[in-house]
């Protein structure tokens, strides 16, 4: 009789951070949107029926998706792929995962994004230079690996415990790729 597997988990995940923050997803999300522009110059000339329409460059490739976080349900593959949780069941250290992805690399001395507890900003007391946030690589499937950074993290608490800790919610990330010809973020002057 054939073993049941676990079906394949999308993922994001930090690159040059330590320690790293590697997000694998309880549920995979149902629907991804992925949107990419360019802009073009219109070049007018009298006598032309219409304007002609010259390449001016490209545009974002911009990928969108929700996913579910659920602390009292287990997911298809949770005894793999476990969820952080705290002390009292809820799923914050998780959910702080998500929201790692926005904050500038750059600690209070001695903290993490993991010592984040309700809020980000009391690790960066005393901090006057910041690094952006991380960059970060996004798997859904072999053939879709992205390096990209997030630029949006929308999380929607949706039940929660009797301490009001929350113990289910929907995360919607928005992330851009990165050109492959070293377009990385610039830090800002004495950043380290």
């Amino acid at each position: 009789m054939a073993q049941p597997q676990n079906p394949a988990r999308g993922f994001l995940v930090s690159v040059g951070l330590t320690p790293e923050i590697l997000v694998e997803f309880q549920y995979n999300p149902s629907t991804l949107s992925d949107k990419r522009t360019v802009s073009y110059a219109t070049l007018n000339a009298p006598g032309l029926l219409m304007p002609v329409r010259q390449y001016n460059q490209g545009g974002d490739r911009t990928m969108s998706f929700t996913v579910r976080v659920d602390g009292v349900f287990p997911g298809p593959a949770d005894d793999q792929i476990p969820i952080e949780r705290g002390s009292n069941g809820s799923i914050q250290p998780e959910l702080n995962k998500y929201r790692a992805f926005l904050y500038p690399q750059v600690y209070s001395s001695g903290s993490t994004w993991q010592d984040a507890a309700g809020s980000f900003t009391p690790l960066y007391d005393g901090v006057q230079q910041f690094a952006s946030p991380p960059l970060c690589r996004f798997g859904f499937g072999q053939d879709r690996v992205v390096d990209c950074i997030v630029t949006d993290v929308n999380i929607s608490e949706t039940l929660f415990n009797a301490e009001l800790a929350p113990l289910r919610a929907d995360v919607t990330i928005t992330l851009v790729e990165l050109a492959p010809y070293g377009n990385e973020p610039t830090p800002p002057p004495g950043a380290v």
